[in-house]
């Protein structure tokens, strides 16, 4: 674990007795305490349900928002789901695409609909 942080970092676990030791003080660190953690992912649910996609947006833009923050909620331990992604970028999408959604909703199983698929 020392040799693969940079110089800089190095000094902060040079102290740690065990690979776990020095973990837990990366993670400490770079990640806050748990209750750190818990406002930031509490902050970006709050992030992903109030998301929508504007008219001037693409869809490429969009579905890289949601993804930005899905990937953090899932680094701060997160379980979502596939279908709540879906369900997210679907209800989301401005009325122009009501005829697209429509059409996903009904020829695909959106229970077991990836997000790439869609």
């Amino acid at each position: 674990l020392q040799q693969a942080v940079t110089d800089p970092i190095f000094p902060r676990i040079m102290g740690a007795k065990t690979a776990k030791e020095a973990w837990n003080t990366l993670q400490e660190e770079f990640q806050g305490s748990a209750k750190v953690r818990a406002v930031k992912l509490q902050s970006l649910r709050k992030d992903f349900e109030l998301l929508k996609m504007k008219e001037s947006e693409t869809v490429k833009d969009y579905y890289s928002k949601v993804k930005e923050i899905v990937n953090q909620m899932r680094a701060f331990g997160e379980d979502i789901l596939d279908k709540k992604i879906v369900e997210k970028i679907l209800i989301t999408m401005p009325q122009k695409f009501d005829p697209i959604v429509t059409t996903i909703e009904e020829t695909k199983d959106l229970s077991t609909l990836s997000e790439t698929e869609l």
